[in-house]
């Protein structure tokens, strides 16, 4: 049986998560003990016509002591061989803002506080963390993006994912960034008057922005230190690298950028999220 087992920080999408395996006609389970899922594993074996596909939320709502929950965790790997692992993580300053909009208490704070609790669980998780086979930070993802990422992962064989993204220098910096590259070094078509109300996922603009040599250059230079990157990155088992072109306003370069890139290395056996931070703004 192909088996998905979510877990995660909460309010890190787990739930999201869950629902897109669901419409990927995965069966879900959620906030189930191990040991029940072990048993569901040994009675679908038996079945005449037993599930193929399962996908289930595994955290410390049903079990909290974190040394046995790894064991469990490491034992479903061990008794169903097709099972994968998918952590889902959020910067906690993204947790603390859903917490705060849906005015949630935190499981894990105490009296429900929702700094408390992300502390508590950071450390709990740590160790589940490390035996992921997917690493999916959802801090800049909506719903669209997770589900992106989840619909590759249940149809390809690559683990890598790359998050490229656009953003304008005035509304600040991305703050989970691995790499941001500045582009305000390109021509702005800001000042050209027939470009300026265009973005950059516009052809026109591309064009323009294509016939300087400079552009194309860079983008070939990027290209090369990424395959070189991410390279390094699966071996040492990473999952997940985020790259952000940054130009004054995030409407014109960078979203060329992000774009081109994306065309780029459409081909590579990547899960690609692309995303134009500000594009709520043009």
């Amino acid at each position: 049986m192909e088996l998905k087992i979510i877990t995660g920080m909460s309010g890190a999408g787990k739930s999201s998560a869950l629902k897109i395996f669901e419409d990927l006609g995965y069966y879900p389970m959620d906030n189930v003990p191990c040991y029940l899922i072990e048993k569901y594993i040994e009675l679908n074996k038996l079945q005449e016509k037993p599930i193929e596909k399962m996908a289930v939320v595994v955290d410390f709502r049903s079990q909290t002591n974190p040394i046995a929950l790894v064991e469990d965790i490491k034992k479903l790997k061990f008794i169903n061989e097709d099972t994968q692992i998918i952590f889902l993580q959020a910067s906690d300053k993204k947790i603390t803002i859903r917490y705060n909009e849906l005015r949630r208490p935190h499981p894990f704070g105490e009296f429900g506080d929702v700094i408390d609790g992300i502390n508590k669980e950071n450390t709990l998780l740590k160790d589940i963390k490390r035996l992921a086979d997917y690493l999916i930070d959802t801090t800049n993802y909506n719903y669209s993006d997770l589900k992106i990422v989840i619909e590759e992962i249940a149809q390809h064989e690559s683990k890598f994912i790359l998050n490229i993204s656009s953003f304008g220098y005035k509304y600040g910096i991305p703050e989970d960034a691995n790499f941001i590259f500045d582009v305000r070094f390109l021509p702005n078509p800001y000042y050209n008057s027939d470009l300026r109300n265009l973005n950059g996922t516009n052809r026109k603009l591309q064009d323009y922005l294509d016939s300087f040599k400079l552009s194309i250059e860079f983008l070939d230079d990027i290209i090369k230190m990424l395959e070189k990157t991410v390279e390094g990155y699966i071996k040492q088992g990473k999952s997940m690298l985020n790259v952000s072109f940054g130009c004054t306003g995030g409407k014109h370069r960078s979203v060329y950028m992000a774009e081109k890139l994306s065309e780029k290395l459409k081909d590579k056996s990547w899960i690609i999220v692309k995303k134009h931070r500000d594009g709520d703004k043009w």
